[in-house]
């Protein structure tokens, strides 16, 4: 508001008749622009923690898989990576 204020009394001073007009009423639109600016406030900022894989620490030390057997869902802990298939006993059991 004080920018358009400011605008229109600066742009009154310049020219005559209606030059004078037409100068008070685009330094009254040129202030509103710019007094509009000057109270912008800064955006906001926010930490962001993005996850990475740590390659340097080496295979996982072993693997939790689960799988279904008859119907039932077993879980084993594998020291290697899982195939496509597990090897059981007729207890659903994995095999080593």
């Amino acid at each position: 508001m004080a920018g358009a204020v400011i605008g229109g009394i600066l742009g009154h001073q310049i020219g005559g008749g209606s030059g004078r007009d037409a100068a008070t009423a685009i330094g009254i639109f040129g202030g509103a622009v710019a007094g509009s600016k000057v109270n912008r406030q800064a955006p906001a900022t926010q930490d962001v923690q993005r996850c990475t894989s740590d390659q340097a620490a080496g295979p996982p030390s072993y693997y939790d898989v689960r799988y279904d057997f008859r119907g039932m869902e077993h879980r084993v802990q594998m020291t290697t990576p899982p195939q496509a298939t597990v090897t059981v006993n007729e207890r659903g059991e994995p095999r080593v």
